[in-house]
Formats: structure tokens, C-alpha cells, sequence
């Protein structure tokens, strides 16, 4: 990749577009960025950075606030416009910071295709580059501030370096996946430990415990049965009970009804007075409200409409006398008022005038508010001034950071190792616990062993003996076929002084065969028996020989000590996992309190560099606003006093201020006054025309209303006659002498229902009860109350004993339950526990190999180092002349730390290697150089096809002497050739000297502007 046309635009500390046509440096050469400090010569880097990856090009400066510039207008863009070439290819790209906040993106590709989405095109600048910004900023454009970061880091750090940089991420996952199975494998096993723990079961002795509960099970099961049994004989025992109860339940509520109901017709009969009295005051208030209530209610309705209608025509003839005499008042008050249009266009007049004087006093405000405004600008750049004092005061006094960091990182080193340690002592707690119970296993098997010998020479002995009866059986049966002067089948002697005799055991071949069979099975038992004692003590002496290998090597680290035996190993393991972990809970404090001391002094150092970084930039761009604006209103305010100063024109502004607002206030205190007067004017002329108007009108409505109300006053007179004749007629004919006897035969709606329904209701109820009398002397006829409680008493004990034994038979179902349950699930726990015991051994042991001091990926990457170091050492030693060779050292300062990529400088002259980091400020950048253009070397050599056609280096050669800095030119100048570019940036005078090809910054109130300079 090499740039060939750069814009940036309200970029940094460029205000408006700044284009650079780095095309015109040539293809190949060193060309260098100067100007003062802090004119923005890096911006340059940044803005390269920012193009292609959208992050800037060292660290600390990838906010976009902070890239935006602050002499920029608001409704200036911010963005870098690149034209590069790669491959021969020419490429555009342009990144834009939005002002919410993100990034707008546009790449052009050779063909002319456009790409804008910033995943996209992120992806497709790495495949074009051939680097990642990591790698780009660490082989390709060295950063100040990360400049000597490879040379002085340690192993940890540089393997993070060279991870991104030779992608030997994939070892490192390995190692992580090793880790993660090791955990896994670790969970597992503790989970499947905690599975027997909840369970109250040790692990290693879970065999006694499974033949305890299956004994518990067989014997829970009979109680079971026994239980079901006996519940039926009670269930069917309260069935019959229940069925006896019923039906005694429902003789005995039959004879307490017939009770009652006798009861209910006795006191039926002695109603019937009283009955009688409610027809008759039923029947005659029936035709008081059905015949004569309506002719009373009209009529009195009547009567009172013309009540009514009276006393409207009263209030009707009072509206009209009141609207007529407010109709003259109405027609006084308009002749009374004063012309409404004199009084207008007086308070037009003055109007005018206060606009003049209040928009003179507008213009003087916005000027004393602009002139407090740069005062309390100029406030603020005294106190930001101040801030920025203290800060690099803080910076200046605090200690390194990388000091405390060194100390905290050996003490995780030395957690991280105690706690590998207790990890492998718990493994050999572990590892005691299984030896014990294969020691209890084989002593187990040894007396069974015994057993069965003694069953085998049992079953020998029965044998011998039965031979020995069967052939003494066989001799005599033989002998009692014998006959004088025939031969013996067996000696063929024709003489037998002697036979043999019957025995008195009858041995047959089957008793013998059987009793033989028997020894045969009893010698194969003592045979398999013997071999599994055989196998459980050879399985004991390697675990044990193991296990005090390991406990050796652990804890007195040496391969075998023949003074720790089985029997004192398991205390002295206790002793040592005690140790270690208390000493892990004293590492871990200590780590805590580093950690917080570190964490506080990096607090206080990025707060103090945030502040500086922050307030320098805005010092400078205040300084430069507060002179613009204090220039600005001495313009504006010389239109009013013309040979004012900044220093004279508080004063001026204030008293010229203080006049206007007092005319203004004057004017505007009489357009008041003015304006309140025209206003009660025009509101008295409305209200005075709305008034006569409204009386006008209202005199109209009222004559109106009044004849209307006198014709329905004579209707209502005659409609009351004829309703008053109607109800006398009604009282003569249906019986009522007067008001007053109808008023007391009268009854309410609701009353008279009331009245019908009790009578109804009497005579249904007689009738029912009658009914029920019938029924319920058929139904106890020749029957006798039976007793309750007895059978009550009887059910209850019944129920109260099935319900003791079905308490007592799901209790021991809910035991066989719980018993079988956890039975089963450790049965299959404890096959997941051998396997998983096999597995976590394994993976532990590859784990703690591949994760070692000198683990896979580093071990890999000192092949990278090694290569990166000679390429590194061309240029080192002749900028050193001779002097410096860089060295990977073999082994770290700190044995438990990681080894293989700590860099040590040997010194020709004293002939002995010693620490990077004590080389000088200008040996130091030699070697951060060199080893830079090592790394920019063996990428290249290694990526297969990436070429890098630009380099950039920001600062460092002030450090340097003049005859290193002439050899350090000359190997850069040396490395262009070829079609290579390098870019430096530097204030160093001897380098504008030597440098023919130039970018030169310069730094102005309102934004810095860059030129080419070619000699």
C-alpha cells in the first residue's frame, strides 16, 4: 500500500480541506513532516489510519470527539479522503465522523464499483492491505506513543504482539480449549460428587451403602403389601357401615318431618280469623285504587297547573316593565361615551415611537451580551490554563505505572501458581481416596478368598471320603459272586480265603459325580477369587507408587523419596494443602490491595492525560476564539462610540445602555397608560351597543311570553272544573260517602300484592301440608327411630383406623420411593463417576503440559522471533556500529513466569548481555527501529504476496547523536529502493537539512495548514 492523495477536512488541527498530493514525492524515497509542536504532524498519520481502518494511528486518540477539529465551523464535515495504490491498483476511500456520533464510509474500487457498507468495506481493506490496524500500526506506521512498546514489553505482552501479527491465535484457542475441557471435565466430576453428597453417600463407599437400601427396599415392599391387604378389608368393612348409616340417616329425618308437619297444620287452623280480615280489607282497597285513585289523581293535578300557570303570568308581566326601563338606561349610556377613533391614532403614533427606541436597546443588549460572553470566555481560558498547569504538575509526580503493573503481574504469576499447586495436591487428595477404597476392595476380596478355600477343602475332603466308601462298595458286591473253585474276575485265584465284605454305605456313581462336580466349582471360585486379589493388589502397589511419586514431585520436588510411605503420605498431604491454601488467601489479599493501588495510580494518570490531552487543544483554540470576538465587537460598537477600547468600552456600553433603557422605559410607561385607556374606551362603546341591542330584544321576548302565559291560564281554569266533577262521580258510585272515606279504604300498589300473595300462599300451604301428612304416616308405618349414634360411633372407628394404616402405608411408599429413586440415579451417577474420573486425568495431565511455562503458541513464535531478531540485528548493528546485537533470552528473570520471548542486548564492548530496558533514550530507538523494520521484513517474507510500499515513523531521532543519526538515514534511505516510501515525522533541524523531500506543517490561530517542499 502506498498513498499518493490525501484530504482531511475539519480533521484534527485543520480547520477547513487541506489536500496533500503525496504523488508528487515520487514512488520510492524519504520524505519528511515537520513543523512546531503541536501544529498537527501526526494528524497526518492519524488521518492515513482513520482512511483505511477508521481508528487513528496511535493510542489514546481514537475518539471522534477528539478528531474532530476545533477550529472547524459548525456546518463544517469532518472527514480523510485517500487515494492509494496497491497491487498496482489505484483505490479511493473516504470515512466521514457524523456529528451523533459513527461513521460514513465510501470505498471505490479499480473497476469503479462503490462500496458503503462499513462491515464491508472494513474487510475489504484488510484483503487489500494485507494487514489488520494492529499490524499496520505496529510493522507499517509506528506510532509515537507506541513506539518503543515491542522492544521494552515482556514475554505476555510481546506474545500478544506477534499473536496478531503471525495469527497464531489457533494455539492459543487450543490451549484455552484444553483449559475449558479440564474445567468441564473438573465440573462434572464434582457435580456428579455433589450428586452422591446430597444423597449422604460417600462416592468410594457407595457399594455398602446401594446393598443397605436394596435390603431396605425388599423389606418396604412386604410392609407395603401387607398394608394394601389389610386396607381393603377395612374399605369393604366401612362400605357396609356407610350403607347401614344411610339408610338409618333417612328413616330418622322421615319421623322428625312428620313431627314437624303436625305442628304446621295445627297452627294453620288458628289463622283463619285472621285471614278473613285480610280479604275483606283486600277487596275493598282494590277498588278504592283501581276505580276512583284515577279520577282523584287528575283532578288534583289539574289544580295545581293552575296554580302554576297564575304565577307565571305574574312573573311574565315583571320581565316586561324591567326590559323596558333597561332599554332606556342602554340608549343614555351610548349618547354619553367619546369618539372611539381620536383616541386610535393618538396610540398608533406613540407605538411607532417605542419600536424605534426598543430595537436601539435590543442591538446595545446583544452587545453587552456578547461582551460578557468573551469575558466569561476569558475566564474560562485563565482557569483551563490553570487546570492544564496542575495536570502535567500530576503527571510529572506521579510514579510509573508500569512499575506497579510489573509487581502486580508477578504476584498473579505467583497466585496463578499456587493455585496450579493446590489444584494437583486436590487431585492426589483424590487419588489417597481411591487407594484407600481399593485397599478396603482388596481386603474384602481376601476374605472371601479365605471363604472359598475353605469351602474348596471342604468339598475335597467329602470327595476322598465318598471314593473311598464307593470303592470298598464296589469290592464287596464283587465278592458276593465269588464261588469256591471258579476265578476271581479280578486276580483269577480259583481260591477266596479272604472276601471282601458288604459296606454298609451304598455309594452310587451319581452321589459321586455330584460330589465331584461340587469340587470342581468350588476350585474354579477359589481360582477367580484369587485372581481378583491378584489384579486389586496390583492395582493398589501402582496407585500407591504413583501417588507417592506424585506426592514427591510435588511437594519435596523430587521424582521418589523413600522416607514418604502410603501410610505418612495422606498427613503430610493434609499438612501441605493446608499450607498452600493459606498461602493463596494471603496472595490473594496482597493481589487485591495491588490491584486497587494500581487501578488508583492509573486512574489519576489517564485522568491527568485526559486532562492535558484534552485542555491543550482547547487552550490554544480559546485563545484564538476569545481575540476573533473581542475584535468582532470593537467593530460593532465603534457604530455607536467611535474611539472606544476593549479596556473603555464596559463603561461606555453600560451608561449608553443605562440612557436607552431609561427613554425606552418612559415611552413604554406611556404607551402603557395610553393603551389601557384605549382599551376601557373601545370595551365601554361594545358594551354600551351589546346592551341596547340585548334590551331591545329582551322588551320583544317578554311582551311575547306575557300574552302566551294569559291564554294558558283560562285552559287550565276549565280543564280543573271538568277533572273535579269526574271524581265526585266516581266516590257516589262505587260506594265512598266522601274524600275522607276513600282516603282510608285506600291502599298502595305494592301493599295490595303483598295482601293477594298471603293468601295465596295460605291456602297452597294448607294444602301441602295436608299432602305431606299422608305421605310421611305411610312411610314410618310399623317403623321404629333407629339409633344414630351408635352406628356413627361404629363408622368412625373404622375410618379412623384405615386412615392410621393408609398414613403409615404411603409413608413407606414415599420411602420405597425416595430409596428406589436415589438407588437408581446413583447407579447411573457412579458409572458417568468412572468415566468421567478416567477423562479429567487425562485432559489434566495434556492441560497442564500444553499450558506450561513455555506453552504451544509461544513455542511456535520463537521461530517468528528469532527471524524478526536477525532481521532486526542488519540494521542494529550498523546503526550501533558493532556494538548492539539483540538476543532472545532462554530463560525469565522470574522462573514461574512464561519464557521464550524476553529480548536481551549484547554489548560487544563488555562482552555480556544485559536488559533492554537498560539501554539509553537514543540506543533505545535504534533498537525499536531496528527490530520494526525486522518485524516489516519477516511479515512480507511470511505473508505470501503482502507488500509493504510505504513505512511510516513518528519522532524518536531527536534522541539520537549526529553520526547515528546520519547512519540511521542512510539505512532508511537505503531501504526505498525498490519502489518503498518512507514518511518521518520529526522536529529535528538536522533532518530538514538531510531530507530533500518535505511536508511541512504550519501551525495558525485558525487552524494549521500543511504544503509540499521539494529541494
Amino acid at each position: 500500500m502506498r498513498p499518493v492523495r490525501l484530504t482531511m477536512s475539519a480533521f484534527g488541527s485543520y480547520a477547513d480541506a487541506q489536500t496533500l498530493e503525496l504523488a508528487e514525492l515520487g514512488a520510492s524515497g524519504l520524505y519528511l513532516i515537520t513543523g512546531e509542536t503541536g501544529s498537527g504532524k501526526t494528524t497526518v498519520f492519524d488521518a492515513i489510519s482513520f482512511a483505511l481502518f477508521g481508528k487513528a494511528s496511535g493510542s489514546g486518540r481514537d475518539d471522534y470527539v477528539m478528531l474532530r477539529s476545533d477550529f472547524a465551523g459548525e456546518k463544517a464535515k469532518t472527514y480523510v479522503e485517500l487515494d492509494f495504490v496497491s497491487g498496482g491498483s489505484l483505490y479511493r476511500i473516504k470515512r466521514g465522523i457524523r456529528k451523533a456520533g459513527g461513521q460514513e464510509v465510501d470505498l471505490v474500487l479499480p473497476d469503479g464499483t462503490t462500496w458503503n457498507k462499513r462491515k464491508d468495506v472494513d474487510q475489504k481493506i484488510a484483503d487489500v492491505v494485507g494487514l489488520d490496524r494492529e499490524q499496520f500500526a505496529q510493522i507499517a506506521m509506528i506510532a509515537q506513543n507506541d513506539f518503543l512498546r515491542f522492544l521494552q514489553s515482556g514475554t505476555d505482552d510481546r506474545l500478544k504482539i506477534l499473536r496478531r501479527i503471525f495469527d497464531t491465535a489457533a494455539l492459543m484457542r487450543f490451549q484455552e480449549r484444553i483449559k475449558e475441557r479440564v474445567k468441564c471435565e473438573s465440573e462434572k466430576r464434582a457435580r456428579l460428587i455433589h450428586d452422591f453428597e446430597r444423597h449422604e453417600v460417600d462416592v468410594y463407599r457407595r457399594g455398602e451403602r446401594f446393598a443397605e437400601w436394596e435390603a431396605q427396599i425388599k423389606a418396604d415392599r412386604v410392609e407395603v403389601t401387607r398394608a394394601d391387604r389389610k386396607l381393603v378389608e377395612y374399605d369393604k368393612a366401612k362400605e357396609k357401615l356407610a350403607a347401614a348409616l344411610a339408610l338409618a340417616e333417612e328413616l330418622s329425618k322421615k319421623f322428625s318431618e312428620l313431627s314437624k308437619v303436625l305442628a304446621a297444620l295445627e297452627k294453620h287452623a288458628g289463622m283463619s280469623d285472621e285471614i278473613g280480615a285480610l280479604k275483606r280489607r283486600a277487596s275493598r282497597g282494590e277498588t278504592a285504587l283501581r276505580k276512583v285513585k284515577p279520577h282523584s289523581d287528575e283532578a288534583q293535578k289539574t289544580a295545581a297547573n293552575l296554580v302554576a300557570a297564575r304565577k307565571a303570568l305574574a312573573e311574565a308581566k315583571e320581565q316586561e316593565n324591567a326590559a323596558r326601563a333597561e332599554l332606556e338606561r342602554a340608549a343614555k349610556a351610548v349618547a354619553e361615551l367619546a369618539p372611539l377613533t381620536d383616541a386610535q391614532s393618538a396610540f398608533a403614533a406613540l407605538t411607532k415611537e417605542c419600536e424605534v427606541a426598543d430595537e436601539r436597546l435590543k442591538k446595545l443588549n446583544r452587545l453587552r451580551a456578547g461582551r460578557d460572553e468573551i469575558s466569561g470566555k476569558q475566564t474560562v481560558l485563565v482557569s483551563e490554563k490553570s487546570e492544564l498547569a496542575a495536570a502535567l504538575k500530576i503527571l510529572s509526580e506521579l510514579p510509573p505505572v508500569a512499575d506497579r503493573q510489573s509487581a502486580l503481574d508477578r504476584l498473579v504469576k505467583k497466585l496463578d501458581t499456587a493455585k496450579d499447586a493446590l489444584a494437583k495436591l486436590t487431585a492426589l487428595q483424590g487419588m489417597f481416596g481411591v487407594i484407600q477404597k481399593k485397599g478396603g476392595e482388596l481386603r474384602a476380596a481376601q476374605s472371601v478368598f479365605e471363604s472359598v478355600s475353605a469351602d474348596f477343602a471342604e468339598a475335597d475332603g467329602k470327595l476322598k471320603a465318598l471314593e473311598e466308601a464307593f470303592f470298598r462298595s464296589q469290592a464287596g458286591i464283587l465278592a458276593s459272586g465269588l464261588t469256591d473253585g471258579e476265578p476271581c474276575p479280578v486276580c483269577g485265584s480259583k481260591k477266596h480265603p479272604a472276601p471282601a465284605a458288604l459296606s454298609g454305605d451304598d455309594v452310587s456313581e451319581t452321589r459321586l459325580k455330584k460330589s465331584r462336580d461340587s469340587k470342581e466349582k468350588a476350585a474354579e471360585k477359589r481360582e477367580n477369587q484369587s485372581k481378583v486379589c491378584a489384579s486389586l493388589k496390583t492395582e493398589v502397589k501402582t496407585l500407591a507408587e504413583r501417588f507417592i511419586a506424585d506426592l514427591s514431585a510435588q511437594i519435596l520436588h523430587t521424582p521418589n523419596t523413600p522416607n514418604v510411605s502410603l501410610e505418612t503420605g495422606g498427613a503430610l498431604l493434609d499438612e501441605k494443602i493446608k499450607a498452600t491454601e493459606s498461602a493463596l488467601r494471603t496472595l490473594a489479599k496482597k493481589k487485591a490491595s495491588a490491584e486497587k493501588e494500581l487501578s488508583e495510580l492509573k486512574a489519576k494518570s489517564d485522568d491527568a492525560a485526559k486532562k492535558r490531552d484534552t485542555l491543550s487543544p482547547k487552550v490554544v483554540s480559546l485563545q484564538s476564539e476569545v481575540d476573533t470576538l473581542v475584535k468582532r465587537f470593537i467593530g460593532d460598537f465603534r457604530e455607536y462610540s467611535p474611539e472606544t477600547t476593549w479596556k473603555t468600552s464596559e463603561k461606555e456600553l453600560a451608561e449608553l445602555c443605562s440612557r436607552t433603557k431609561g427613554d425606552a422605559d418612559a415611552l413604554g410607561a406611556r404607551k402603557k397608560v395610553d393603551k389601557k385607556a384605549l382599551a376601557d374606551l373601545t370595551e365601554k362603546c361594545d358594551a354600551a351597543a351589546k346592551r341596547n341591542v340585548k334590551a331591545e330584544s329582551a322588551v320583544k321576548s317578554a311582551a311575547t311570553l306575557f300574552s302566551e302565559r294569559k291564554a294558558n291560564e283560562r285552559k287550565q281554569g276549565e280543564l280543573g272544573a271538568l277533572a273535579q266533577a269526574a271524581f265526585e262521580e266516581a266516590l257516589r258510585s262505587n260506594g265512598f260517602a266522601d274524600g275522607a272515606e276513600y282516603a282510608a279504604a285506600l291502599i298502595p300498589e305494592d301493599t295490595l300484592a303483598v295482601l293477594v300473595k298471603q293468601l295465596s300462599d295460605y291456602d297452597k300451604n294448607g294444602e301441602q301440608l295436608r299432602r305431606d301428612l299422608e305421605r310421611l304416616k305411610g312411610e314410618t308405618a310399623e317403623k321404629e327411630r333407629p339409633d344414630l349414634e351408635q352406628l356413627k360411633a361404629k363408622a368412625d372407628a373404622a375410618k379412623s383406623e384405615s386412615a392410621a394404616l393408609r398414613e403409615k402405608r404411603d409413608e413407606l411408599k414415599r420411602r420405597l420411593n425416595k430409596t428406589e429413586s436415589a438407588l437408581q440415579e446413583l447407579r447411573r451417577a457412579a458409572a458417568d463417576f468412572e468415566k468421567v474420573e478416567r477423562t479429567y486425568a487425562a485432559v489434566k495431565q495434556l492441560s497442564d503440559t500444553a499450558s506450561g511455562k513455555l506453552d504451544f503458541e509461544t513455542y511456535a513464535q520463537m521461530a517468528y522471533f528469532e527471524r524478526v531478531l536477525r532481521a532486526a540485528n542488519l540494521r542494529l548493528k550498523r546503526m550501533s556500529q558493532n556494538r548492539y546485537t539483540l538476543l532472545r533470552k532462554k530463560e525469565s528473570g522470574d522462573r514461574r513466569s512464561k519464557t521464550g520471548l524476553e529480548i536481551e542486548v549484547l554489548d560487544a564492548y563488555t562482552g555480556k548481555a544485559r536488559s533492554a530496558n537498560s539501554l539509553s533514550g537514543g540506543e533505545s530507538f535504534m533498537a525499536s527501529l531496528s527490530l520494526a523494520l525486522g518485524l516489516s521484513d519477516v511479515v512480507q517474507q511470511n505473508a505470501g504476496g503482502i507488500r509493504l510500499d510505504a513505512m511510516f515513523i513518528d519522532e524518536g531521532f531527536g534522541s539520537l547523536d549526529a553520526d547515528v543519526l546520519e547512519l540511521a538515514v542512510r539505512i532508511l534511505s537505503e531501504m526505498t529502493g525498490g519502489g518503498r516510501i518512507i514518511g518521518i515525522i520529526s522536529h529535528v533541524a538536522e533532518l530538514r537539512e538531510r531530507i530533500d523531500k518535505q511536508v511541512r506543517v504550519e501551525k495558525t490561530t485558525a487552524g494549521s495548514r500543511i504544503s509540499l517542499a521539494i529541494q
